[in-house]
Order: structure tokens, then C-alpha cells, then sequence
């Protein structure tokens, strides 16, 4: 979603009123894209970018940066690895943004540059620890693959241009594939689920209650 709104690779989660918006990077956000968060009852951006990447805002909302890389992001690499990375050494940082999420008063918006990497594995360890189907959760990250093709096709030419595995950089930088996520899953198994995860990294059992409060009140009974 790009047009009018200014907001591309937008998805809510939760119905009839959700608990948490997705998107890519909301700088060229119009007065539309805000009505759109605002009927989204949005009360906090969860910025998941390092500091050099963020320039000026215009959301106008409470935002938290929480830098998850905590170094240049990757240009190159498989998805596969960049997620076991992340996984594996920045579990306190992945966290420390589900936990601003467990917080929100409202709904809070989550976004990186495409909204796809970071942001697809925050989404998915939030909606996991709230009690929502791993198959919905691998649906909707794969769904960002096309929405960021659309928006980011020549910037990922651009990086992979004079790379040897030019084909591996632009699945890196435009695709979502399932079996990517289920490798990441795969990862977070071995802490026995999201909430042993989250847990290890710091979550408070207050703030999975909050995620599972938030959730069974956005579902059927």
C-alpha cells in the first residue's frame, strides 16, 4: 500500500481493532497514511533501523528506535543466515521491541526499511507469544515479498550490481519466502517456542500476558 498514504507493505493484525500494524519506513507518510494509522488506534512506532539509516520523521507519534542489527545492515548474505544471526546475537534487541509492542497502550506500528527482515521477525515472535497460528504468521510474512518488490526493485538491482551472486542479493533484499521463516521457527524452537524466547531475552511474564491479552481480544470467542 504506497499510494495516497505514503505507507508501503502495510498490514494490520487483529480484528476488529488491531493490536499491531506492519509496514515498511513511514517518512513519506501523507495526512492519508496518518488517518489510516489513526484508525489503526496506533500509539506507538517501534523503529527497527540503526541510527544512520533514520531520517527525519513525520508520523508524529511516540517512536522507540531499537537499532536490531546494532551494525550496517547486510547487503549481502541468505535470508536464512541474516536470521540466525539476529536470532542468535541480538536476542535482547528483538526483544526489547516485542516488549514496546506488549506495552502500547493502543496498537503499535513496526517497521524497518522494507518491513520485511527485521520487522518480519519481530512481527512473528509477537504474534507467536500471543497465541497466533505459526501457519498465519509464515502467510504473513510472505506476503511482503511482493509488496516490496513493487518499491524496492531498484535499489536491490543497484546493491547487486558487479556481485558475483547477483541472484542472492536480490532475494535477500526484495524476497520473503516461507521456507526463510520456518528456518528462522526452526531457530526458535530450540529455546522451546517465541515465549521461552522472549523470556531468555528479558520479557516479563507481564508483558506475555499483555501480548496474549491483546490478541484473545481480537479474536472470535
Amino acid at each position: 500500500m504506497a499510494n495516497d498514504t505514503g505507507i508501503f507493505n502495510l498490514r494490520t493484525i487483529g480484528a476488529p481493532t488491531p493490536w499491531l500494524v506492519r509496514t515498511g519506513a513511514v517518512e513519506q507518510i501523507t495526512d492519508s497514511g496518518k488517518a489510516v494509522l489513526e484508525a489503526a488506534r496506533v500509539s506507538v512506532v517501534v523503529d527497527l533501523r540503526e541510527p544512520d539509516e533514520v531520517p527525519a520523521r513525520r508520523a508524529d507519534l511516540p517512536v522507540v528506535n531499537v537499532p536490531l542489527y546494532g551494525t550496517t545492515p547486510p547487503v549481502i548474505g541468505t535470508l536464512e543466515s541474516v536470521y540466525e544471526t539476529l536470532l542468535r546475537e541480538r536476542g535482547t534487541a528483538l526483544t526489547a521491541a516485542v516488549g514496546v509492542v506488549a506495552d502500547a497502550d493502543g496498537s503499535a506500528l513496526v517497521h524497518c526499511t522494507a518491513g520485511k527482515d527485521r520487522t518480519g521477525l519481530v512481527v512473528a515472535l509477537a504474534r507467536l507469544a500471543a497465541g497466533d497460528d505459526e501457519n498465519e504468521v509464515v502467510a504473513d510474512y510472505a506476503a511482503s515479498g511482493p509488496e516490496v518488490r513493487k518499491v524496492r526493485l531498484t535499489h536491490a538491482q543497484q546493491a547487486a550490481v558487479g556481485h558475483e551472486d547477483s541472484a542472492g542479493i536480490m532475494r535477500l533484499h526484495l524476497d520473503s519466502p516461507p521456507a526463510a521463516m520456518h528456518y528462522a521457527l526452526s531457530i526458535i524452537a530450540e529455546w522451546g517456542g517465541a515465549r521461552d524466547y522472549l523470556r531468555t531475552h528479558g520479557l516479563t511474564e507481564r508483558q506475555l500476558f499483555a501480548l496474549q491479552s491483546k490478541a484473545r481480544g481480537n479474536r472470535a470467542a
